[in-house]
């Protein structure tokens, strides 16, 4: 793997399945959210909760570099929460880059207005992007749409992770019953494997101020 540029901006997106105590892990994130909130470099986190598996959450920590995030998993703090954490959840990493953000109006947290997006592409990586950017359009042609980011990652070779959000459930549940959507999502079907899962907005945490 080549030399990566440390003033990079990278996002880290860890899945999660809770082995136990949901309620008890949510708080735990909480604190160890606060913590990265602090820490120099840090962006913006989003979280959202599968509707059909509510044990299952995906975190997108958005850091403005490399050398920042790099920095942080060294720190003392941050081990000792991670360790606490695993102990509680299943849990798959990736690392990742945006290649498409639209960004039409904010989600709001606890609508299940969301949709995970995950592929793993057989051909042209910008063949995929540019199916992507056709089903965003037709989303936002519908109405409601909130925007979305398609993430590529920098570990797993024609691997993508996206999130397009809705104004609100009712917006989101209308375009995915729209035969545009079908079309679009077709076509990205036909050039990768394609996983969509409905989610809701558990929550979003941008860095704290610095003066």
């Amino acid at each position: 793997m080549p030399e990566r540029d440390l003033n990079s901006p990278v996002t880290v997106i860890n899945r999660f399945e809770v082995k136990d105590d949901v309620k008890e892990f949510e708080r735990e994130f909480r604190a160890h959210s606060e913590f990265l909130r602090g820490r120099a470099d840090f962006d913006f986190l989003v979280t959202v909760g599968l509707v059909d598996d509510p044990r299952v959450y995906v975190h997108l920590g958005h850091w403005r570099s490399l050398r920042g995030f790099q920095d942080t998993v060294r720190d003392d703090t941050f081990t000792a929460q991670v360790r606490r954490l695993g102990a509680k959840v299943h849990t798959a990493a990736d690392q990742a880059v945006s290649v498409q953000r639209t960004l039409h109006e904010a989600a709001a947290v606890g609508s299940a207005g969301v949709v995970l997006f995950g592929a793993r592409v057989h051909g042209e990586c910008a063949e995929l992007e540019k199916r992507f950017a056709v089903l965003n359009d037709r989303c936002h042609a519908a109405g409601g749409f909130g925007g979305s980011d398609l993430l590529r990652s920098i570990v797993r070779p024609r691997s993508y992770t996206g999130v397009l959000w809705w104004r609100d459930a009712e917006h989101c549940a209308r375009t995915r019953a729209g035969e545009s959507w079908r079309q679009a999502l077709q076509a990205l079907r036909e050039i990768a494997d394609v996983t969509v899962e409905h989610s809701r907005h558990v929550a979003y945490e941008r860095a704290h101020e610095r003066s």
